[in-house]
């Protein structure tokens, strides 16, 4: 190939989908390359640099000429060198499209293998949600996480904003989700961990998935309308009752569209569910001033979805004057 003496780096990305440059070891390639640290690129056939016949065609053809790099796919006889301003013509360009095919029906032929192993009610996803842990293809309890989830459902039941059950939480030295899986202390609860957990069917043992959906291979994720979920009641053990978990969704839907009146809050006693007893910091409490209840009030209304952030930074700003 007529390149003597030549320092070899090697670029790996196993695990990686090909059907896009968005991975580790070719973008920190392709930083040298752009750094002028890279004379040649050599890959065992084309499909090792990438499934895109649009993109790889581009770096082919436009950027590393550009670059005064060298490109040469061994399996394919491709050598930039002997194809100057073009990618080898129509075998070569064929070639970019059969791999592009062949990754497309590759990734129907999963989706479709997942979607199925999905209605048949297996857990497909790595990594299972807060308070469980994955056995086989199901859903046990983790006691000491779901522990923190009755928890958090016994505090809404109580009328307990988001706010204000992060912030008990928080003073209880309970575990975040994060720090749990990661084994660190880590309990800086936010209003949106705790409502992200309320609002999640499976702690009363519905199994939820196709909650996302890629559009193109290796493309980002989209949401999928709840409509077109994939749901199976009764399917694992429930951390909270179907009742329960029922109330709460009820109790903060009104909460959602019920307009904002102002004023001070209605004191109210906090029976925590779980031993030791916390009581929340002063500071923070309920009994909180005026000021602060209202920024308070304006940040569950944030939450919740009532506006959207720059109608909550706006007002936040008025509140502060």
């Amino acid at each position: 190939m007529g390149i003597d003496d030549a320092e070899i780096l090697e670029f790996v990305d196993n695990g990686h989908s090909g059907t896009n440059f968005e991975r580790p070891a070719i973008q920190e390639l392709l930083e040298l390359a752009r750094l002028g640290q890279v004379d040649c690129i050599a890959v065992k056939d084309f499909s090792r640099f990438g499934r895109n016949a649009l993109e790889i065609g581009y770096y082919i053809e436009r950027v590393f000429p550009l670059l005064g790099l060298r490109f040469i796919s061994v399996c394919d006889g491709f050598d930039s060198n002997a194809h100057k301003g073009n990618t080898g013509g129509l075998e070569v360009s064929f070639k970019f499209l059969i791999h592009e095919f062949y990754s497309r029906d590759l990734s129907r032929k999963i989706k479709s293998a997942r979607q199925e192993r999905m209605r048949r009610g297996e857990y497909v996803s790595k990594n299972c949600v807060f308070g469980y842990n994955k056995v086989g293809n199901t859903l046990a309890i983790n006691e000491p996480a779901a522990e923190t989830v009755r928890m958090i459902f016994s505090l809404a039941a109580q009328k307990l904003s988001p706010v204000e059950i992060a912030e008990i939480l928080c003073d209880a030295k309970r575990p975040t989700p994060a720090g749990y899986k990661k084994s660190v202390a880590d309990s800086n609860w936010s209003a949106l961990a705790v409502l992200t957990i309320l609002r999640d069917e499976q702690y009363a043992g519905s199994y939820v998935a196709g909650k996302t959906r890629s559009i193109e291979p290796g493309g980002a994720k989209m949401q999928v309308p709840e409509n077109e979920w994939i749901k199976i009641p009764d399917h694992h053990p429930a951390i909270v009752e179907r009742a329960a978990f029922d109330a709460v969704q009820a109790s903060y839907k009104r909460r959602s569209s019920r307009k904002n009146g102002g004023g001070k809050r209605r004191q109210r006693e906090i029976v925590m569910p779980v031993e030791p007893a916390v009581k929340p910091k002063d500071r923070r409490s309920i009994q909180a001033s005026p000021m602060l209840d209202e920024v308070q009030q304006l940040y569950e209304r944030f939450v919740l979805g009532e506006i959207d952030a720059a109608e909550y930074r706006a007002t936040l700003t008025a509140l502060k004057k």
